[in-house]
């Protein structure tokens, strides 16, 4: 097995050990550390995923950007491509279930330009301080990243942060990483 994903598989079976309220509690902690930011005080339209355990929840983070009145948008994947866009993504919109237990928005839903999308939430598994990280292993955030120019912030639990991996060519770190404090 290869060095990321011994590192992705380790940290995975570390997060997969919280109980759900632990979850919700380091979750909402990190939330809060985001609202706190210039990024998120600016952006209009967020892009964001719909998180499953063990990533860092965020339902909740949806739901603040509407009552603030941002736009949000959430990837639609193509596994052929291994390519994504951002749909927006309202209250009461459908989803489609996809592989892996993905929540996607449906093809009715606008296209989100990369260019309209202030701030990009990176998800990911294991995160460098530097903001370099290694995702679920299909590359495409690394794709979309290389042709975004918008603000991007990476919510890490502190078990997610790891020194001993090596970026390969194509990685591209996210601005910034916010990191729980104090807690594990």
């Amino acid at each position: 097995m290869e060095e990321k994903a011994i590192l992705r598989h380790e940290t995975l079976a570390s997060l997969n050990e919280m109980d759900e309220t632990t979850y919700e509690n380091r979750s909402a902690s990190l939330a809060k550390q985001l609202y706190n930011e210039e990024a998120w005080h600016q952006a209009t339209i967020i892009g964001i995923t719909i998180a499953r355990f063990p990533e860092v929840a965020t339902k909740e983070i949806i739901r603040r950007a509407w009552l603030e009145g941002k736009k949000v948008a959430i990837p639609e994947t193509n596994n052929k491509t291994k390519t994504m866009q951002f749909r927006r993504y309202e209250a009461n919109d459908p989803l489609m279930q996809k592989a892996l237990g993905l929540y996607e928005p449906t093809k009715d839903a606008p296209i989100i330009s990369e260019e309209k999308i202030d701030l990009l939430i990176v998800p990911g598994v294991v995160f460098r301080p530097d903001g370099y990280r290694i995702g679920f292993g299909g590359g495409f955030y690394d794709r979309y990243l290389a042709g975004y120019a918008g603000n991007t912030i990476s919510l890490c639990f502190t078990d997610q942060i790891a020194t001993n991996f090596t970026p390969e060519n194509h990685d591209l770190p996210v601005q910034k990483l916010i990191i729980e404090a104090n807690q594990k």
